[in-house]
């Protein structure tokens, strides 16, 4: 019982100083994680449609992706309704 305030104590400065040490992450700035998901849906639909070589299925695979794509975009906090369709039509131009 003696050893218990010691014990207290030394935990409490034990987890303050690792609070304290532990490495600190700092958020991304929302341009470049806009520019991160636009170049993630890029080599998405690049690696999707490379393995196909008939234009008319190509084109039907193609559709579907950007459809799958608007979808999840449409939930995202970095992009807006303006953003989203602006992505499309670049992803389109492919």
């Amino acid at each position: 019982m003696d050893f218990l305030p010691q014990i207290l104590l030394l935990s409490s400065i034990l987890v303050f100083v690792y609070f304290w040490l532990k490495p600190r992450t700092k958020p991304k700035p929302s341009p470049q994680k806009q520019e991160e998901i636009r170049e993630m849906y890029r080599q998405r639909l690049q690696t999707e449609l490379s393995t196909i070589d008939d234009p008319s299925e190509r084109q039907s695979k193609k559709i579907a992706l950007l459809k799958v794509f608007s979808k999840e975009l449409e939930f995202n906090l970095f992009f807006d309704k303006n953003d989203v369709q602006a992505l499309m039509q670049e992803l389109a131009g492919y």
